[in-house]
């Protein structure tokens, strides 16, 4: 049955199986994982939760399939009117946003907890990739090729850091990676590396939260240099975490027998990591480290085939799914200070799930044009023909 699945399903085999393992992977975490959440909220009935995450896991399936067989070139015309679309949704996030957990950044779009951020990174990735494909006469030129590149970095960027500096981080450096793939010189993108750390000086000491930042990082400073009598006096979270994969070992606990989610803030979300490790072990860790990596290394064969639209948006999506992963399993594991990302498509969410769902279906769009490309005799097309065709 699932072999006849595969066979109906276009583009890469290997990702869309891929998908699929991560998915039953985010169900059966989830499960676990939510379970002392329901308790406290749903009077015990862990299925509702179970229910819910499972049916937004088969709707970002369904947008996965539905993207993937329409011409990502399409997506092209539109990539300006999202990106103008997401600029005030930011501004208005970072003035009024809903506060979750000491975080505005969602706003309430009929009746659904929505994050403009979620919309803003794969609209930025769109843009700067048909914006570096159209230009690659000039890509070298600073003011042809780079100024306006930069630009819309900085302003989106600039607007998601206020209310959620790992996720503007995360989409600054997925912008770099296009642009190096791109052909911008390497002397530019090491000047936007720079105004990227000024800003974030700027932001530690104008910033709401910047508060909340320092605290994160004196935290994990004292993770670090921990007190000689053995003492931790860290983030709560970032001890129970530690205590979740220190007690899983190598096989784990065992499916469903997790005691840190119990104890452990958000580990149906930020640390639903942990949670595998303790009840999976380190050979379940290891297992979705692997997924998270094949996907990066199949994305890249892509990008190997030629400098395209469709090749920096594959890889860029691709590397900012995965860069945020690696982020999330970083903090699970004590290497990286508390951040708030989740791990994606893993992790419970909401509408975040959707849109990680229209990325892979952009991976997967690419992906089988390609691979029909291959079957064509690999048939050049002019980079300008992709973004009007």
């Amino acid at each position: 049955m699932f072999a006849w699945i595969l066979n109906k399903l276009k583009g890469d085999k290997i990702i869309w199986i891929l998908i699929f393992l991560l998915s039953l992977v985010s169900i059966v975490a989830v499960y676990s994982a939510s379970s002392s959440l329901a308790f406290r909220m749903k009077a015990g009935n862990t299925e509702s939760y179970l229910l819910r995450h499972t049916l937004l896991l088969f709707l970002g399936v369904l947008i996965i399939y539905v993207v993937h067989l329409i011409n990502y070139r399409i997506f092209a015309r539109i990539t300006n009117t999202l990106l103008l679309i997401s600029v005030p949704l930011l501004m208005y996030t970072v003035v009024s946003g809903r506060e979750v957990n000491e975080a505005s950044r969602w706003i309430n779009v009929f009746g659904q907890s929505f994050q403009p951020s979620d919309l803003a990174k794969i609209a930025l990735i769109m843009y700067l990739a048909k914006l570096l494909t159209l230009r690659q006469g000039v890509i070298r030129d600073f003011t042809e090729g780079f100024l306006p590149a930069i630009f819309w970095v900085c302003i989106i960027c600039g607007l998601i850091a206020p209310t959620n500096l790992s996720t503007a981080m995360v989409l600054f450096t997925a912008s770099l990676v296009v642009m190096f793939i791109s052909g911008v010189e390497i002397k530019y993108i090491g000047l936007l590396l720079l105004i990227g750390m000024f800003g974030i000086m700027l932001l530690f000491a104008t910033a709401k939260r910047a508060t909340t930042w320092s605290s994160r990082l004196k935290a994990y400073k004292e993770q670090l240099v921990a007190h000689e009598d053995g003492t931790y006096e860290g983030s709560y979270q970032a001890l129970q975490s530690n205590i979740a994969v220190a007690t899983g070992g190598f096989f784990g606990k065992g499916a469903g027998r997790s005691i840190q989610r119990n104890y452990l803030p958000l580990a149906f979300s930020d640390f639903v990591f942990a949670i595998i490790i303790e009840e999976y072990g380190l050979l379940g860790g290891l297992v979705v480290l692997c997924l998270y990596l094949t996907l990066l290394f199949r994305t890249v064969m892509i990008v190997t085939v030629s400098k395209t639209y469709g090749a920096l948006v594959a890889s860029g999506l691709a590397f900012m799914i995965v860069l945020q992963a690696f982020i999330n399993m970083g903090v699970t594991v004590g290497l990286l200070p508390v951040t708030g990302l989740t791990l994606p498509w893993i992790s419970m969410g909401g509408t975040s799930i959707l849109f990680t769902g229209f990325s892979f279906g952009l991976i997967l769009s690419v992906s089988r044009d390609a691979m029909e490309n291959k079957l064509n005799n690999n048939m050049k097309v002019d980079p300008g023909k992709i973004i009007r065709t």
